[in-house]
């Protein structure tokens, strides 16, 4: 695997995984009492899987490039994300490389050794995300080397990953201000979700709620950000099942489930959401671009 490769992969999993990264980190291989939301209802797996199929060297391609936006509704609406990802490499194009990447995070979270452990709504949402990842643990392996396989792709390839790159290599305030702008303009929710993280974490009083930060890597005012630009935060979202399985906040979407599992600290996180989102809209990059590197 190519350094650039190693490099992208370990920073889109720690924004996606592991909490807001502004260093490219080294490439080293889950409340107030709540009523009981109810069962995710687990739909009966596919009769037929989707094979493995190798990715089609780009020089072949003949398909026009999909925006990142067709990538987007895909990605959301996908029954079967073996299937996408095999689809994804065979069409490499914009934003594939995140979305792959993606898929990839979210159904190695799915066959976690803890899984088996959980009860109740969190089991049920473990199924249904393992039922839509529709990997074993040896496809997964299979699918990661196939992503690995796929060589033209790379962070100066790839109109997302740019910029969360870009953020990361500018070196001064008003550079970053320029990135947020750009990616304010491509209007990927969770791109920005990712690139605002340190602003609403500055944003947020101190010791706000007793829980850890962050939920699916990002703070949770960046989660509400994300969900009210457009990301698929609803019913059976992978976002949503993910949540429900790392903290047991299972309900709707990922705002129920965020006031659910809060109780009366999401007012203040939605304040700061509803005040980031003003900026974001006004574009005034200069309130929520942030130097400091963690």
């Amino acid at each position: 695997m190519r350094i650039r490769e190693l490099a992208i992969g370990a920073v889109l999993a720690a924004l996606l995984a592991g909490g807001v990264v502004l260093t490219i980190p080294s490439p080293t291989p889950l409340v107030p009492p709540t009523p009981v939301p109810a069962p995710i209802k687990v739909s009966t797996p596919p009769e037929t899987r989707t094979p493995a199929i190798a990715a089609t060297p780009p020089a072949t391609m003949k398909e026009p490039a999909a925006s990142w936006r067709e990538l987007h509704a895909k990605y959301a609406a996908a029954p079967n994300l073996r299937a996408f990802f095999y689809e994804t490499l065979r069409k490499p194009d914009q934003g594939a490389m995140y979305y792959a990447i993606s898929v990839l995070h979210s159904c190695r979270f799915a066959l976690k050794d803890f899984t088996p452990a959980l009860s109740g709504p969190r089991r049920a949402a473990a199924a249904a995300l393992q039922q839509r990842c529709d990997f074993s643990t040896s496809e997964l392996e299979d699918a990661e080397r196939a992503l690995t396989a796929v060589r033209e792709l790379g962070p100066r390839d790839d109109v997302l990953s740019n910029s969360m790159f870009d953020y990361i290599a500018a070196d001064s305030l008003e550079a970053r201000e320029k990135v947020l702008l750009a990616a304010f303009e491509q209007g990927n929710p969770e791109i920005i979700a990712a690139l605002i993280a340190p602003a609403v974490k500055d944003g947020m009083p101190a010791q706000t709620t007793p829980e850890e930060p962050t939920a699916l890597g990002l703070p949770f005012g960046s989660l509400l950000v994300a969900c009210r630009l457009g990301a698929d935060c609803g019913p059976g979202s992978v976002r949503t099942l993910e949540l429900c399985m790392e903290k047991g906040w299972c309900a709707v979407s990922i705002p129920a489930a965020l006031r659910q599992g809060l109780g009366k600290d999401y007012a203040v996180v939605d304040r700061v959401a509803t005040r980031v989102l003003d900026d974001i809209r006004r574009r005034d990059a200069r309130r929520l671009a942030v130097l400091r590197n963690r």
